[in-house]
């Protein structure tokens, strides 16, 4: 397509070139009506003269999929157009930079701008994922970073309506570094795909490059659906555990072992991240829904390795399905073909057996998966209740234990809780209803790093005192009571003695 620089569509006057994808050109434009600047992607007329309408139809589902988005970290798109047969649609203008520039710029981005992207991109799938749609490309060049550091996802040219899939399964779109297992075969689609797509980013994100590569793009296609990925954190030791195996379960090959939707995921992102600014170890911090995933990726393993024990006792074979991932650090792979990516285009649907991957959509049950529900809520829900129970009866216990103090990393003693009274002189600490925890009773922390300070305080003008009493409103948090014990132990206190209290 020739440059359409100082060409006017409609009201918008195009400036100069931004860049080009498999579908459109882009433009930065003025809008004279609002004096203000937009972004115009132009359709490529070549297009059009090869696929017709069809390509047009699903340009214009761009903007009015995106148009119905109205999200802080989503391009917002303003209007459609068509002017001397070119057509157009005007969107939000991002002054920055996309993912992918940046990696080449800076290399691998340090935890902290890792988390803060990964953060806000889950709540652009949060917002894209309750109203049905499935974005298709999640990858780094379709997430903009602003100046401020706002990120936005971009260019919903690949999506589809979770309701609106008549025709379009069986038909592979996207681009092969970041396409789901179920993208691959052709299957149909919920936003547990963008998940695993945004998982592979993520991975990329934290290492510096994707899981897998390779000289074509069926050959790439071809890892997602058989290939578990090189762990992470031997790719980037330095990374913390937890975080490590939050990616990798985004990256389940199979949906029904995936995070289940953006929200969870953005739960326990918003987790970590204030672990992070309290300066918590991240591998201190538990994620009862990622730690409840891989229980089930672990239980679903053993099942096949018993059946297959007994197909091969009864002189069967299964043949080759979905690999079962426990946990990042038990996986292992081959080292992958290394060759610059591909452009984005469509790639032909892998044929799969048809058991790889019967996992039906998040409440959307069909009649024809009827024999393989999925009981993960019911699961999740007894876990739960088996925590609580457990934590319960941790705090009611009145029988004494003789327990040595455990060691940290660094080999100083870390705290242990101890459910009894004790006669050894201790520092007091009380946790109210609403959180806030008072030292001797008097000094008041809200924040993790106020606690240290006090508790180094009180360490310091008495160096014999070793232990520390806590003291627990019923309505506290569990997360209050781990703060407390944390912040002791970086202290130099060595038992911390709990009970509950009501006051």
């Amino acid at each position: 397509m020739s440059d359409l620089t100082d060409k006017k569509l409609g009201e918008f006057h195009l400036l100069r070139p931004l860049g080009s994808g498999g579908m459109a050109e882009v433009y930065l434009a003025e809008q004279t009506s609002l004096q203000r600047y937009v972004a115009v992607k132009v359709m490529k007329p070549a297009l059009m003269a090869h696929s017709g309408q069809d390509m047009l139809a699903r340009f214009k589902q761009e903007a009015m999929m995106a148009a119905g988005l109205n999200h802080p970290n989503i391009v917002q798109v303003y209007t459609i157009g068509e002017e001397q047969g070119l057509h157009y649609i005007a969107q939000e203008f991002v002054q920055g930079s996309d993912l992918a520039t940046l990696m080449r710029e800076r290399g691998k981005l340090d935890l902290a701008s890792v988390l803060h992207v990964m953060r806000q991109v889950a709540a652009a799938l949060k917002a894209s994922g309750r109203a049905g749609i499935v974005h298709r490309d999640i990858k780094p060049e379709n997430i903009l970073v602003t100046k401020k550091g706002e990120v936005k996802v971009a260019d919903f040219g690949l999506a589809q309506l979770g309701e609106n899939t008549e025709g379009r399964e069986g038909v592979t779109m996207g681009t092969p570094l970041y396409m789901s297992p179920e993208q691959v075969s052709g299957r149909e689609l919920d936003p547990r795909s963008d998940i695993y797509s945004f998982g592979v980013t993520c991975y990329q994100l934290l290492c510096g490059e994707p899981p897998f590569r390779g000289t074509t793009a069926v050959q790439i296609a071809m890892q997602h659906l058989k290939n578990p990925p090189p762990p992470l954190h031997e790719r980037n030791p330095q990374l913390p555990k937890t975080l490590c195996r939050l990616v990798h379960r985004m990256m389940a090959k199979r949906r029904g072992l995936r995070y289940q939707s953006a929200d969870e995921v953005s739960e326990d992102i918003k987790t970590l991240i204030a672990a992070q600014k309290q300066g918590r170890s991240l591998d201190l911090v538990r994620l009862p829904r990622l730690e409840e995933l891989e229980r089930l990726a672990e239980q679903e393993r053993q099942q096949h390795q018993r059946n297959q024990h007994q197909q091969s006792a009864d002189g069967l074979d299964d043949g080759g399905d979905l690999p079962f991932e426990t946990s990042a650090g038990s996986q292992t792979a081959p080292e992958p073909v290394r060759a610059k990516p591909e452009r984005p285009k469509p790639v032909a649907p892998v044929p799969v057996a048809a058991d790889d991957d019967d996992d039906p959509p998040p409440r959307r049950p069909r009649t024809e998966d009827s024999a393989a529900i999925d009981l993960t809520p019911a699961v999740d829900v007894t876990f739960q209740l088996l925590i609580f129970f457990m934590v319960t009866a941790s705090f009611s216990m009145q029988k004494a234990f003789d327990v040595p103090p455990a060691k940290n990393t660094d080999g100083v003693s870390a705290a242990v809780v101890v459910p009894q009274e004790s006669e050894t002189s201790a520092v007091k600490v009380q946790v109210d209803a609403d959180n806030a925890m008072y030292v001797e009773e008097t000094k008041k922390a809200i924040t993790f790093r106020e606690l240290l300070e006090l508790l180094k305080q009180e360490k310091g003008s008495s160096s014999d005192v070793t232990d520390v009493e806590l003291e627990l409103h019923p309505d506290s948090t569990h997360e209050a009571r781990v703060i407390v014990i944390d912040a002791a132990t970086q202290a130099g206190f060595t038992r911390v003695r709990n009970r509950i209290v009501e006051w």
